[in-house]
């Protein structure tokens, strides 16, 4: 396990520029690129969260699956198949649906498969 921390910068976007000549000069850069999509942040959240270190609430559903809520409200859904599976299914905040379906083999192994 790692404890994360985020950078905290007191001038944020500021950068040292050395000329080959030795001139030092400071700037701050901001990006222009015109993104389509922000994409996700890479903080202490998000590398905590893999790690699994996230608020949730957990509701264990009449139908016996459980549902697990993260705090921005993404629900990952654990199903126990009627064949001895299981299957983990999240929903992100946009509605993209990742799914995961675990396989327990007559020989001991476990199998993984996106679904």
């Amino acid at each position: 396990m790692r404890d994360f921390q985020d950078r905290l910068a007191e001038q944020p976007n500021r950068y040292k520029i050395t000329e080959d000549g030795g001139g030092i000069k400071y700037a701050t850069i901001e990006r222009a690129d015109n993104p389509t999509r922000e994409g996700a942040p890479l903080n202490r959240a998000a590398f905590m969260a893999l790690q699994g270190f996230q608020e949730t609430n957990t509701m264990f559903n009449e139908d016996g699956s459980i549902t697990e809520m993260n705090g921005a409200g993404e629900p990952l859904v654990t199903t126990f198949n009627a064949d001895g599976s299981i299957t983990e299914t999240f929903i992100n905040t946009e509605g993209v649906v990742i799914a995961k379906k675990t396989i327990f083999q007559e020989d001991g192994s476990i199998q993984e498969v996106f679904v």
